[in-house]
């Protein structure tokens, strides 16, 4: 869901940057918001496959709150230098749209 949202956000940012005009607002600030909150969900389903990370009662809520900070923590300590790559991998989709503006403007 994040790679198809994030491919299509993109696209959509490449599209109008291409043909002169704004992105819709709903969609330049909606994704990034769904993006973190997939994210989020994400984060607290898979942390259940790993009990021996420590989780407080209110370990789901912190988890929306700061997932910003916590992410990078958290597939360090799962994953490794598996995590860092996918770690990447999260920022690249975040920012997937405007690197696609960027290459579209260099290009022309």
């Amino acid at each position: 869901m994040l790679v198809v949202g994030s491919v299509l956000a993109a696209a959509y940012a490449s599209l109008a940057s291409a043909q002169g005009v704004q992105p819709s607002h709903a969609l330049a600030y909606g994704w990034p918001a769904a993006f973190l909150f997939l994210v989020a969900l994400w984060l607290v389903e898979d942390s259940k496959s790993y009990p021996a990370i420590y989780k407080p009662f209110e370990f789901g809520f912190l988890v929306y709150v700061l997932s910003p900070l916590y992410l990078p923590y958290y597939l360090w300590r799962t994953r490794r230098f598996w995590g860092l790559l996918l770690l990447v991998g999260f920022v690249v989709l975040y920012y997937l749209g405007s690197l696609a503006q960027v290459l579209l403007a260099a290009e022309s």
